[in-house]
């Protein structure tokens, strides 16, 4: 019998790796998912950002938004996780020996297990963290990070628990151009590099100690590959713009190819103030509702701190950044929808960013 110490210790390694390389449950909007990496600032907005970007990541949205970038040289990093990821984390660790030695428990025993297990039921908490290298300056930026999502959860299982995770790593080198072809229109382009990683286990607890080895040979093999980005900007207006994307017109990796996502977006700006919306998927490739695919915010810019605001596919968002000159300090909440109508399972995301660098 594994003792309880190293059965932990195991445990959390595997969680580890799969870190280490989002989870495979559907998604509501797959055309949003791979390889893209979300801006904080874009997320507390309730993740309208198509028109309104204008900082080092915004060109990741929308390649044509450089020709109103600020120039940026900064490291982000960010983390992100579900709401329930502490609870879960929380109760594996107060009853690890239990579940490593759960063939020992009494009926009694089991069943108090099993209780305390339905909370999080075949449901997978969902971890994100994403290194960042950015170089923008107006009409041109270049970008590398890593994009590394995991999806670890418990089921309650037939016989007994089992100890269910599974993640994938993207490593991006995205470059992207653009320049005005009328006074007021902008196209640009981005090209992708991709490498991306993948694993996963389902295994019963008691057998979560004999799965570091294939979990780890998993590992080692990856897939290459390409992708691009069009994008167009239109001023309407002094401070209303018009965004319109093609994300992923092309993209590959391996034998997977990445759906292609058309997408919408407007913005208005005044000196500290901005309001936007998108609308993404606009030709419904997944066949969700139109508010799933809603996304709309503001923000309010100080010298110091900005205060952010919005609805992201229906439900509310906010966040908050702190502007230190050489560091910045930023955080966003939201909900993401896992069904394919508004309200019925949206789920509460944290998000947080450390930013070392110059720019916004």
């Amino acid at each position: 019998m594994i003792q309880s110490g190293t059965w932990i210790v195991r445990l959390m390694m595997l969680s580890a790796l799969c870190m280490a390389v989002p989870s495979i449950e559907a998604q509501t909007l797959r055309t949003t998912d791979v390889p893209f990496r979300p801006d904080i600032r874009a997320l507390g907005m309730g993740g309208a950002y198509l028109a309104a970007g204008r900082n080092g990541s915004a060109f990741l949205y929308n390649p044509a938004l450089l020709v109103q970038s600020h120039a940026d040289v900064g490291i982000p990093f960010s983390f992100g996780t579900d709401q329930n990821a502490i609870d879960l984390f929380k109760f594996i660790n107060d009853n690890k020996d239990s579940l490593s030695k759960f063939a020992d428990l009494t009926s009694a025993g089991q069943q108090k297990l099993y209780d305390g297990i339905t909370p999080f039921d075949g449901e997978k908490t969902r971890l994100r963290i994403s290194p960042m290298f950015n170089i923008v300056m107006r009409n041109f930026g270049i970008s590398a990070y890593g994009l590394v999502r995991a999806g670890v959860g418990i089921d309650k299982g037939i016989f007994e628990p089992r100890i269910q995770a599974d993640g994938r790593s993207d490593i991006v080198v995205t470059i992207g151009a653009a320049n005005y072809i009328t006074p007021k229109l902008a196209i640009g382009g981005n090209a992708k590099i991709v490498n991306s990683r993948f694993t996963s286990f389902d295994v019963r607890v008691t057998k979560a100690g004999d799965t570091f080895k294939t979990v780890q040979d998993s590992l080692r093999k990856s897939n290459g590959g390409f992708a691009a980005d069009v994008g167009a900007l239109y001023r309407l207006t002094p401070k209303t713009s018009l965004g319109f994307v093609i994300q992923n017109i092309y993209g590959k990796v391996g034998n997977e190819t990445f759906p292609v996502n058309v997408k919408a977006g407007i913005a208005w700006r005044s000196n500290h103030f901005t309001l936007a919306a998108d609308l993404t998927d606009i030709l419904n490739k997944d066949g969700v509702a139109l508010f799933n695919r809603v996304f709309m915010g503001g923000e309010l810019g100080l010298p110091l701190i900005q205060i952010r605001g919005g609805f992201y596919q229906g439900y509310l968002s906010f966040g908050a950044g702190l502007n230190l000159k050489l560091i910045k300090l930023d955080y966003a909440f939201y909900k993401q929808e896992f069904s394919r109508r508004p309200g019925l399972d949206g789920r509460g995301q944290h998000e947080a960013q450390v930013k070392i660098g110059w720019g916004w």
